[in-house]
């Protein structure tokens, strides 16, 4: 679910062209329910604190990121919080 306006995501495809597609391709997707607690409000898993990613999950709940380290699962639960694969 995108979690920003038409106008936020203007101003992030000035800065990066193309992140309106790629918003838009995320928010396409469909994810496994979370293997936790059943709710379909999941997100892919990424790794990275690049300036375009860091948009992208700001825009879209299907997209989250994990600073440092290595990834955890291939995905996260939005309502538990759950990592999963």
């Amino acid at each position: 679910m995108l979690k920003i306006d038409e106008a936020a995501i203007d101003h992030m495809e000035a800065q990066h062209p193309g992140i309106r597609e790629q918003i838009a391709q995320f928010e396409a997707v469909e994810l496994p329910p979370c293997t936790e607690c059943g709710s379909t409000d999941t997100a892919a898993v990424h790794v990275g604190i690049v300036g375009r990613t860091i948009y992208i999950a700001a825009a879209t709940s299907k997209f989250t990121m994990v600073f440092n380290g290595p990834r955890p699962a291939n995905y996260r639960c939005n309502t538990c919080r759950a990592y999963f694969d």
